[in-house]
């Protein structure tokens, strides 16, 4: 059996429209490790590292798969330490992940539009009143897409994957900006670091500003490219 996006999306085509920020669909492969040891795991995804057959982004063919979780206690016998309890983070079902993912690409799009609002807003400055002495970052946010994996039998299961650019996460590369519980940014030692946690935060007043205290794009975290 095969299952599409649509099929899918089934269960909650009502109330919302999917489709209106995806791309046409293509057929390629993924070779993901799913080894513990090799994920990461935030507030509700969990991000798995792989390889891709296409270069989706234009930056190569390594991919982060992300998914949403729930998180399951399990109790196992350990001889020498006898019955404990361990925590498992479990995968949601394809149909839940593609709700939840769906909703991701969705708040991408939308922090794309108000992050171009506030730099409309500094270019028409600098148009009226001259380059200001001080550097602009130039910044962006990561590439996406929705992967469906192709169910080919009644036993298979059906799953679906955020893809995004890979961001390095070396250390002195990786960067949180701003948290979404305090309007502050974050310090940093580097000079070039803090002038840029200052600027997004900047950003927030333009956004909040600019959509007459509607929204603005909270949580900035990514890869420097000083």
């Amino acid at each position: 059996m095969h299952w599409t996006l649509e099929e899918l999306l089934q269960p909650c085509q009502e109330d919302v429209d999917y489709k209106w920020y995806l791309g046409p669909a293509r057929e390629m492969s993924l070779h993901l490790e799913f080894s513990p040891l090799n994920q990461k795991k935030g507030g509700f995804k969990l991000a798995t590292f792989g390889t891709a057959s296409q270069d989706l982004f234009g930056a190569g063919f390594e991919v982060c798969a992300k998914q949403t979780f729930y998180q399951k206690t399990a109790t196992i016998d350990c001889a020498s330490q006898g019955p404990r309890e361990i925590t498992q983070n479990i995968p949601h079902d394809g149909v839940t992940q593609v709700r939840n993912l769906t909703m991701e690409i969705d708040c991408l799009v939308w922090a794309r539009i108000l992050l171009n609002l506030m730099y409309k807003f500094v270019d028409k400055g600098i148009t009226s009143h001259g380059v200001p002495p001080f550097r602009i970052p130039r910044m962006r946010f990561v590439e996406a897409s929705l992967a469906i994996k192709r169910v080919t039998s009644e036993f298979d299961e059906a799953r679906a994957f955020l893809l995004e650019e890979v961001i390095s996460g070396d250390e002195g590369h990786f960067r949180k900006y701003l948290n979404n519980v305090s309007a502050a940014p974050i310090s940093f030692t580097s000079e070039d670091d803090e002038e840029q946690a200052e600027f997004l935060a900047f950003s927030q007043h333009v956004q909040y500003f600019k959509t007459k205290k509607m929204g603005f794009v909270a949580d900035y975290q990514g890869e420097s490219n000083l």
